[in-house]
């Protein structure tokens, strides 16, 4: 759905708060190795998000009915600031991230998890905003990210499904490279 720029960064107010309560809860009495343990499964939560980006690229927004129409909008106008409404990213993350990590996992690495799955979440926000409106420098992460989700827009659809990273696109060879006859998977 075509948002504010105040919709389209509300998750940014509403997010980080969250888990940084969440945060301070599970290390209420923490040990050195249980800090250690938790910032091993922040990371595996923030890695996890990455493929989680690409899977719900590719699948979902390019394949399932309605969310496919609803992300086709967005390829026809990059400029303009498409995205989920921030009520139904907190929603979907309670149902699909807190409740069955805290279950599997209990609250403290469920906390872990989770605070790095929102974390992958917010830089994919950022990086696909400064896709489409920044002129990062040449060089720069930000600058590659650009180029590589430009490709996706107007060159193929069919890859560089990933925005923040190209290591699933390598995994399931989406990678695309653009040569002088345009662009191909990278094999």
């Amino acid at each position: 759905m075509r948002m504010s720029k105040i919709g389209y960064f509300s998750e940014f107010l509403l997010f980080p708060p969250f888990v940084l309560v969440a945060t301070l809860l599970a290390f209420r009495d923490s040990t050195a190795s249980r800090i250690v343990i938790w910032a091993i499964v922040y990371c595996i939560g923030l890695v996890a998000w990455t493929l989680i980006e690409y899977l719900l690229h590719r699948a979902f927004f390019h394949h399932a009915p309605i969310l496919a129409r609803m992300h086709e909008r967005h390829h026809h106008s990059p400029q303009d600031l498409i995205g989920t409404p921030a009520w139904a990213s907190v929603l979907i993350a309670l149902t699909a991230v807190v409740l069955p990590s805290v279950a599997m996992l209990g609250f403290d690495l469920g906390t872990a998890v989770t605070a790095g799955m929102v974390t992958g979440y917010l830089w994919y926000v950022f990086v696909h905003y400064t896709a489409h409106h920044w002129r990062p420098r040449k060089g720069s992460y930000l600058y590659s990210a650009r180029l590589r989700h430009a490709r996706h827009h107007h060159h193929s659809p069919a890859g560089n499904f990933g925005v923040t990273t190209d290591i699933w696109d390598r995994v399931f060879r989406t990678a695309l490279s653009v040569n002088a006859t345009g662009p191909v998977i990278i094999k």
